[in-house]
């Protein structure tokens, strides 16, 4: 049977802590952190995510799968996730790792383009562990409204960051913030953040022009 483009074999050898640090030598700004996630900030993150029915949930850089765990810990059933991954060592992980989810190998600048047509407006968030604070605020701005071109209406974005400020300030005209965690054994610490908009996720604007 011919493979599908967005499913890849599994050819990442060892466990996902190898996989990480052997990622982190050879990127360490593009994975953006120390060490993996901590049960607790996962655990914090997967509490922010209600999946209604019809709709689905997004992870955007869910690189070994730390938080996708704690995501069907909390009972999202795996073939309900859509994992966004660029890294091609990281994808070809998470593809062995969680056979019943969609995994992506793409940007999440653009997540509205690469998401399958049929949930584009039928997302109910969009969960990321992307690392913000290292990509140009024009680039945070794309993802930022990628994001809500594809989140249903009541759909919301979950963000963990280690500054104790919001790494989406000012991304998005309408976005509002609310800090809903934080996770003080993480490492380092990480403040989990909840964003909305005033209008109509899923609703399509006209995308920032990229630099």
């Amino acid at each position: 049977m011919p493979s599908s483009p967005n499913r890849i074999e599994n050819t990442s050898p060892g466990t996902s802590f190898g996989l990480f640090w052997r990622r982190w030598i050879s990127d360490p700004k593009g994975i953006g952190a120390v060490a993996p996630s901590s049960p607790g900030l996962t655990r914090r993150m997967a509490r922010e995510v209600v999946l209604r029915a019809g709709e689905v949930v997004v992870e955007l850089g869910p690189g070994t799968g730390t938080v996708t765990q704690a995501l069907i810990k909390a009972g999202i059933p795996e073939d309900r996730l859509i994992l966004v991954e660029l890294d091609p060592e990281m994808h070809a992980f998470l593809v062995g790792k969680f056979p019943k989810a969609l995994v992506l190998q793409g940007n999440a600048a653009e997540l509205d383009e690469i998401l399958p047509p049929r949930w584009r407006g039928r997302v109910s968030a969009v969960v990321s562990s992307l690392p913000l604070l290292s990509i140009p605020m024009d680039v945070r701005r794309r993802i930022a409204d990628a994001v809500f071109q594809v989140l249903a209406p009541k759909g919301h974005l979950i963000q963990f960051t280690y500054s104790p400020f919001s790494p989406l300030r000012n991304a998005v005209p309408d976005l509002k913030s609310e800090r809903t965690g934080f996770a003080a054994f993480n490492l380092p610490p990480a403040t989990i953040w909840r964003y909305t908009t005033g209008g109509d996720g899923g609703k399509a604007r006209p995308r920032p022009a990229a630099s």
